[in-house]
């Protein structure tokens, strides 16, 4: 069986992930999208000036309310206080005093009082921004798109001079809705009587994006875009949805005559550059970041994305230099440190790395900083103080907590303590049942103790939690055809396994060696030739020498097996079956 999973492996840069990072979307987010140029923009009238706060003297009654509010307040108890809030709202309905009751009323979760206060709030303070703002929300979690449409007019009503803010916010409460149809419906009332304002157009498209009306967000940006053709967030949200679309190609074309139109534009030609990593062409992609810098020579994210590309296409020393400029910046120094560790490893420089990647103290590349130097302390034999390494960390969720225990087993695995191996994986699973990689590897290693019941048991769970996992359901059918008596029945699992992925060449090695061991060498043979072809793995080189071998074929058998032994001379499984025919 082919073990394929390694945690310990360098990792392969997947730039169009690491380009960026990662918690940041190239969809434009309601908070953080700026309006368009001042000029495009129609002339703002002032605001309403705020109604005045009243006061008056507090009664004793009101002072009982108020204070017992206060108390259970200070005792954590806000289901007795939000009560009292109320009541002194409705009481005094003083604006303060009604503003504390909604915001406690909504912090303890109590909607029904918050909307209760909240609609008092507006009736007393009618331009008060705020409070619409609240009331809207409120009604909106309660699915009362209707009712809430007003105040959102009162919003962008109220507060013209702002209102690219105030669209971004309906935007985000607004999406938020449940019914995505009444959402839409909604913006679009809103925007109705606004059909020439860049803004409102902007953010019905954005809203409409985010609830699947394509063609309607698409319509809109356009109209945006004709108002204000240098607006760089119009031509990103355009982009975005054209990419949701799958109209990658055109995303391309728009984005090309974008930068060229608007050379100094460095929101679009970032864009452009991300959306040419996704599309893998690195070079091009590299020139624009390189662009980039030119504009701005110390950007941060330019020198990050440009490291990570320059390493991706090889480009070793430029991809040092660019990391090394990040850390005299002061600027994601544990990223730039992490990948630093990696031009070292590429170039077999093991102390370098070891030296660069203890100097990642934080952030997303912590822990598999520290894998990488307990898995090369492992390969230089110092097993124990790889191991120690790992066992030290102080992994802050149960996802870190699982690859360290992952990385800890591969370790052991690859040092030839199974036995070792199998007791972390089984320590990893007490903390982390029907953990699916966890019974995966311990199912290997139990393999290779000869604890076959046991592999069995930890697959056959993979499968009854997952019934889709392919490659569970091929190590489970192929230690069933391999190990037991129960090929057809192993057989079943495999073919299943092979309709979820069809081309995979460990399910299809496992077939060929399913029809083997059921006598149909023919079969077999067309099944193994056909994995061997897309992957020169020695274990297949294995099966399918001793398919030739068994079919009269010995010269064919032979040049594979001498093949394979000459990349992988150590392969257990190919020296074994070379031992058994050919010598």
């Amino acid at each position: 069986m082919i073990f394929r999973i390694s945690i310990l492996a360098l990792p392969l840069l997947i730039i169009g992930a690491c380009a960026t990072p990662p918690a940041q979307n190239d969809t434009p987010d309601p908070a953080s999208v700026t309006k368009p140029p001042a000029e495009a923009v129609a002339p703002k009238v002032a605001p309403a000036p705020e109604a005045p706060v009243a006061t008056q003297e507090m009664s004793g009654e009101l002072l009982y309310y108020l204070l017992s509010a206060e108390i259970a307040g200070q005792r954590g108890r806000l289901d007795v206080a939000v009560p009292f809030y109320l009541k002194a709202a409705q009481l005094s309905r003083d604006p303060d005093i009604v503003e504390r009751a909604t915001r406690i009323a909504v912090y303890a979760r109590d909607e029904k009082s918050a909307l209760a206060a909240a609609e008092m709030w507006v009736e007393l303070q009618p331009d008060n921004l705020e409070a619409h703002q609240v009331t809207a929300a409120l009604l909106m979690r309660e699915g009362r798109v209707n009712e809430a449409l007003p105040h959102l007019e009162q919003v962008l009503s109220v507060d013209q001079e702002n209102s690219h803010n105030s669209y971004l916010l309906i935007t985000s409460l607004l999406s938020k809705e449940k019914d995505k149809q009444a959402a839409l419906d909604a913006m679009e009332q809103l925007v109705a009587k606004r059909r020439h304002d860049p803004e409102a157009l902007y953010a019905y498209a954005h809203l409409a994006m985010l609830v699947g009306s394509l063609g309607k967000a698409e319509a809109a940006v356009n109209q945006a875009i004709d108002m204000v053709p240098n607006w760089s967030e119009a031509h990103i949200l355009r982009a975005n949805i054209l990419i949701r679309q799958g109209q990658n190609e055109k995303v391309m074309g728009l984005l090309h005559d974008a930068v060229e139109s608007y050379p100094d534009d460095v929101a679009i030609r970032l864009f452009y550059a991300r959306r040419l990593v996704d599309e893998k062409q690195y070079e091009a992609s590299r020139e624009q970041f390189s662009i980039l810098l030119d504009y701005k020579p110390d950007d941060p994210e330019a020198l990050y994305a440009l490291g990570l590309l320059n390493l991706q296409t090889e480009r070793v020393e430029e991809a040092r230099r660019n990391f090394e400029r990040l850390i005299e910046l002061g600027q994601r120094v544990d990223e730039a440190y992490y990948y630093l560790g990696q031009v070292a490893e590429i170039k077999k420089d093991t102390a370098t790395a070891i030296r660069y990647y203890t100097e990642v103290r934080k952030g997303s590349n912590y822990i598999d900083a520290q894998i990488r130097i307990a898995a090369m302390l492992a390969e230089q034999g110092d097993i124990d103080a790889a191991r120690a390494r790992l066992q030290n960390i102080s992994a802050p969720t149960l996802d870190m907590e699982l690859r360290l225990f992952l990385a800890e087993g591969e370790i052991l695995r690859n040092a030839n303590q199974y036995q070792q191996a199998y007791e972390v994986y089984s320590l990893g699973l007490q903390q982390m049942q029907d953990n699916s990689q966890l019974l995966y590897a311990r199912a290997l290693t139990a393999e290779k103790l000869g604890l076959i019941d046991e592999a069995i048991n930890d697959l056959t769970q993979i499968v009854n939690n997952e019934p889709n996992n392919a490659e569970a359901l091929n190590a489970l059918g192929y230690t069933l055809v391999d190990m037991t008596a129960r090929i057809a029945e192993g057989k079943k699992y495999i073919e299943k396994a092979l309709r979820l992925k069809p081309n995979d060449p460990a399910i299809l090695d496992s077939m060929g060696w399913a029809y083997y061991r059921l006598g149909e060498h023919e079969k077999a043979l067309r099944y193994l030739q056909h994995a061997f072809d897309k992957l020169k793995d020695p274990e297949i080189a294995a099966h399918l020498g001793e398919v030739l071998w068994v079919l009269g074929d010995k010269e064919r058998a032979r040049k594979i097996w001498d093949e394979a032994l000459r990349a992988t001379p150590q392969d257990k499984v190919l020296l074994n079956v070379i031992e058994r025919f050919a010598r």
